[in-house]
């Protein structure tokens, strides 16, 4: 299949690369991939980012979320800080 056949099936590359897609969708979409290069490159970059998440969620720990969190807060904060009017 040509460039052009690829629109339906990179739509479910991301879920594919995640494991999750299933039945004809995923039988469909495994043909597909054995004769189009330029979809199964794709496909390798998508599960290289879905393998550095997952390396990522299990490395951390409480202390790595704790962290997020209160850097997340105090931009929180900030953005209020910045919203209030001149005069106050």
């Amino acid at each position: 299949m040509g460039a052009t056949d690829c629109g339906d099936y990179r739509i479910g590359l991301g879920v594919y690369a995640l494991g999750r897609l299933a039945g004809t969708e995923a039988d469909e979409l495994r043909d597909h991939l054995a004769g189009c290069g330029r979809c199964r490159g794709e496909l390798a970059e998508l599960r290289g980012v879905v393998d550095l998440l997952d390396r990522t969620r299990r490395g951390a720990g409480p202390r790595a979320r704790a962290r997020a969190g209160a850097s997340f807060l105090l931009f929180s904060g900030g953005g209020a800080c910045a919203a209030r009017s001149p005069g106050r």
